[in-house]
């Protein structure tokens, strides 16, 4: 078995760190690197979830290796992982030179470890700004090779958090430019693949043009923070009738909802709860909806069909409204 090149490993890493590739190809290009220099069966990341559970996220596996990542998907803290990042607060990574062994450390990371075919494993936390978001690990490397592993690991550690740094701030531009800010839905830009039709035109399509009434009397007569506030309502209101991945701000009273997949049925009950919904929150609005079968219309053609009933609704309000007045 060939002799670990320090210095060459530490300047690969370093290489794959400064690639212009993406963060996402980048981390699982350094997965097989590592796995395949360290005669490791499998290499890989878990990160953190909002509920405290973690996912493995990104794998690399040695030929014949049989993946474990789709089986690894919430493992709890508490009672499992919570042993290993008690360990990293005290020594930064965990070396395991026998699994059995390991069992009178802990009986339940044992019993996670153990159906997996794991007989060594070497790990340390992926830590950003101070706080553990991860781990790292690889399986079953030689006995012989882990004290060099160990020597390598906060190399390790530094490239995969800062490119997993990198993939998060890109991620955060990436949703930045397609998300309205005040309400957090998905913004025009977001909607340009139903601009350009690019859909399957052979699925159902609904378009739901949707307009706030009232809004300029409230800027006018109670502010600019309830006007806004009026907004983020209503469109709280469209995202619980019509999901977050449908709903786009698209001007400064204004909402496009599109639904691919519908049926006519789900439609009227979601567009009934919307008008349920909006009465009770006391947010008045407008909308109009144009409906196909299949998706073989340009999206602009079913837009502009919504969007003239969605005015004729609006007229209706506005003469109801100057009749009440009188």
């Amino acid at each position: 078995m060939a002799k670990l090149n320090h210095d060459k490993f530490i300047t690969d890493m370093i290489r794959y760190a400064s690639s212009a590739e993406s963060p996402e190809h980048i981390l699982a290009q350094l997965l097989q690197y590592i796995g395949e220099n360290l005669n490791s069966d499998r290499a890989y990341i878990f990160e953190a979830n909002l509920d405290g559970t973690f996912d493995n996220t990104y794998e690399w596996c040695r030929e014949g290796v049989s993946p474990q990542i789709d089986n690894l998907k919430n493992v709890p803290y508490e009672g499992v992982l919570d042993t290993w990042f008690l360990e990293y607060e005290k020594r930064r990574n965990i070396l395991i030179y026998d699994i059995e062994e390991y069992k009178s450390i802990s009986e339940n990371m044992y019993h996670v470890l153990k159906p997996q075919g794991i007989h060594t494993l070497v790990t340390g936390p992926i830590e950003i700004n101070g706080k553990y978001i991860g781990l790292y690990g690889v399986d079953n490397p030689p006995k012989e090779f882990i004290k060099n592993i160990s020597v390598l690991i906060e190399m390790m550690e530094f490239v995969i958090s800062m490119i997993i740094r990198l993939r998060d701030y890109s991620n955060a531009l990436e949703e930045s430019a397609i998300r309205d800010q005040l309400t957090h839905c998905q913004n025009r830009t977001a909607l340009h693949w139903a601009y350009d039709d690019d859909m399957d035109m052979n699925q159902s399509i609904a378009v739901i043009m949707c307009d706030l009434n009232g809004l300029k009397k409230i800027n006018d007569s109670l502010g600019h923070p309830a006007g806004d506030k009026y907004i983020c309502d209503a469109a709280e209101i469209l995202v619980s009738c019509f999901d977050d991945q449908n709903v786009y701000r698209v001007g400064g009273d204004e909402f496009i909802i599109v639904l691919q997949g519908i049926t006519k049925a789900d439609l009227t009950i979601r567009t009934d709860r919307l008008q349920l919904y909006a009465d009770l929150k006391k947010i008045s609005l407008s909308f109009g909806v144009s409906y196909r079968t299949n998706s073989k219309e340009h999206f602009e053609t079913l837009l502009r069909e919504a969007d003239k009933k969605m005015y004729v609704q609006k007229k209706h309000y506005y003469e109801n409204l100057s009749l009440s007045r009188e």
